[in-house]
């Protein structure tokens, strides 16, 4: 598919002058000045996916694959944060009402036990304005293989969007552009999500409606049908019946589930036939206790971060955190360099809310607590890899103390071999008991 000439630049939107006269009251004027900054944002949205053939093809392509999900009997996923996680809920509620089968999935949730809920043949529908919420690119390594996704975001290029950076290879990452056409800071003074969230909502309601479209067209019903089905309570229920709403049909609906106990078969003989795990058994004294093997991590093992195409050589936070996703056996290790390393606390700590993921590494001198945020090689402990996990952490709290600046324990095979690092270990993943 072809992409447009070059998008029309949208200049800013004042109140339209054929407004009535408005006497000297500033909220008013506050008001309509972003009601008129918003349809400006819609007409924005409008105009690209009349003339934008790639915004068009991925459009109908995440129609057609959200609908083929739900025909296989399974869902769309539809996660988000913050705002976008509002509106996520709001297109997951808006999907349901006309028969698209949809759940609302928080990423964080997701990864505490929650991930459960995405099944092999689901879709998922990932909003973000920026198009890198650090907790949406964390969920995406954790997604089965063969779920696509569909990203909602201000990126008008798939290859610009780090959602579908992970994707992208395989051909399973499909974009719905969602830009606006003048940042919020610069419309109202304050980057709050206004504009933004308007445009993610209409794209959204695009979405399922002609998705329900689509999906009910073969069973002869159309989505007003649909929709009128599964809503039978309220003023909008009362009205496809043609009754006048009642105390029961405006008030807070009850559901009543059937308890499944009685009928719940579950094969507990089994379960008494199993072999039990052996009890776990303490060490004799005399057995000394080296570096448990799980905290270990080989340096081969271990990514080099490079800078993405679109940073102008530049390695970014963002950059690292998609290095540390995408290399999962390192446990967030990552070196900056063939000489420097960040270790994984300090790489967990992009994800903290509020960070500024564009940053260049360069200019990130230290971290909040004023330590260092990348370790040269000259600031590890280097300690043989035989050394008792006793000894080592007797030897670690007094470096510690001394220095008050290792983070990183390299593990050496022979201490008078420079090249014959093992492997690290964080500092503070000694201080366990």
């Amino acid at each position: 598919m072809a992409v447009s000439e070059e998008p029309v630049t949208w200049p800013p939107t004042p109140p339209c002058s054929s407004d009535p006269p408005i006497k000297d009251v500033s909220s008013v004027v506050t008001a309509i000045h972003v009601i008129s900054t918003e349809r400006a944002a819609l007409a924005h949205l409008e105009h690209i996916y009349q003339t934008d053939e790639r915004a068009q093809h991925d459009l109908a392509r995440a129609v057609d694959q959200i609908a083929r999900s739900v025909r296989e009997g399974s869902k769309l996923v539809v996660c988000g944060v913050g705002k976008s996680g509002k509106v996520g809920r709001k297109i997951e509620a808006t999907m349901n009402s006309l028969g698209v089968y949809s759940a609302f999935l928080h990423p964080t949730e997701a990864l505490h036990g929650d991930l459960g809920l995405i099944r092999p043949n689901d879709t998922v529908l990932l909003i973000s304005f920026s198009g890198r919420s650090p907790e949406l690119l964390t969920l995406l390594p954790h997604l089965p293989s063969t779920v696509p996704v569909i990203a909602l975001t201000s990126h008008t290029h798939p290859a610009s969007c780090p959602l579908l950076s992970l994707h992208a290879p395989s051909g399973m990452g499909i974009l719905l552009p969602a830009p606006i056409h003048e940042d919020e800071e610069s419309s109202f003074g304050v980057s709050a999500p206004t504009s933004s969230t308007t445009v993610a909502l209409a794209l959204g309601d695009a979405l399922a409606i002609a998705t329900a479209r689509k999906l009910h067209t073969a069973t002869g019903k159309s989505p007003s049908d649909v929709f009128r089905g599964f809503h039978p309570g309220g003023a909008i229920g009362a009205a496809s019946a043609g009754t006048p709403p009642t105390s029961s049909s405006s008030g807070m609906s009850t559901t009543t589930f059937d308890s499944p106990t009685s009928s719940l078969s579950l094969p507990w003989e089994d379960i008494t036939n199993t072999p039990l795990i052996p009890p776990f058994t303490l060490q004799s004294p005399s057995v000394q206790c080296l570096i448990p093997q799980d905290i270990i991590v080989p340096l081969e093992q271990i990514p080099l971060v490079a800078p993405s195409p679109h940073s102008n050589g530049e390695i970014r936070l963002l950059d690292i955190l998609l290095t540390a996703i995408q290399n999962p056996n390192a446990k967030s290790w990552v070196f900056i360099s063939p000489s420097s390393i960040i270790p994984p606390r300090r790489v967990r700590a992009l994800l903290l809310p509020g960070g500024n993921m564009d940053m260049r590494v360069s200019d990130v001198a230290t971290n909040s607590s004023g330590t260092p945020f990348t370790i040269p090689r000259t600031d590890w402990l280097l300690v043989p890899a035989s050394t008792p996990l006793a000894d080592l952490r007797r030897l670690v709290s007094e470096f510690h103390k001394g220095s008050n600046s290792v983070s990183v324990i390299g593990l050496m095979k022979d201490m008078t071999n420079p090249d014959s690092c093992m492997g690290v270990v964080e500092f503070e993943d000694l201080l366990g008991d």
